[in-house]
This record gives structure tokens, sequence and C-alpha cells, in this order.
């Protein structure tokens, strides 16, 4: 089990606060967590490969090329006809004021 100095150590670090009560039980929860590490710790994975992906297949990966493209037409073409004039002239959405 956890000693009260470890503890407040740890409380200390990770800059948290219990209330005594709370203390307690958060005590029991963390050394039964502890505890499982150390089940796991126990485990032989000697001649296991790590697992680099859930999914047997590979990830296509796309070359990074950057287009430079305009597509404005795209955006402002949703914008509803009041004010899309405007909106499409300076490239900004005008939108109605929210805060007096």
């Amino acid at each position: 089990m956890i000693s009260n100095t470890e503890f407040k150590k740890l409380e200390k670090l990770t800059k948290l606060s219990f209330l005594s009560e709370d203390a307690a039980s958060f005590m029991i929860k963390l050394d039964s967590v502890l505890k499982m590490i150390d089940t796991l710790k126990e485990v032989e994975c000697e001649n296991i490969e790590p697992l680099r992906s859930v999914s047997e297949l590979n990830q296509f990966m796309r070359p990074d090329e950057i287009i430079n493209k305009d597509i404005s037409d795209d955006l402002f073409k949703n914008i509803p006809s009041q004010g899309a004039d405007f909106a499409q002239e300076v490239k900004c959405f005008v939108v109605p004021k929210v805060i007096e």
C-alpha cells in the first residue's frame, strides 16, 4: 500500500489537494492501479513484435504537395443573397452585430 508520505509527495507533485476522507479512498484506488501495473510487468513479451496499428492494413501516405488554389468562389457561393456581392468583393463574411 502507498504510504501517507508518498501520497503527500504525489499530491504536491500533481498540484492536487484531497480532503482526508477522500485521500484514504483515493489511496486505495491508486494502490489497486499500481498492483495492475505490477501484474503487467510480469508478462513475458520478449519475442512479441510491437503493435504499430490495430488495423492490418497499410496506411497510404500521399505526397505533401502545396496547392495554391483560389477557393473563394466556393466559399462564398453559399452566402445568402443579402450582402453576398459585398462579401465576395471584400473577401470576408458579413454577419449581423451580436454584442452591443
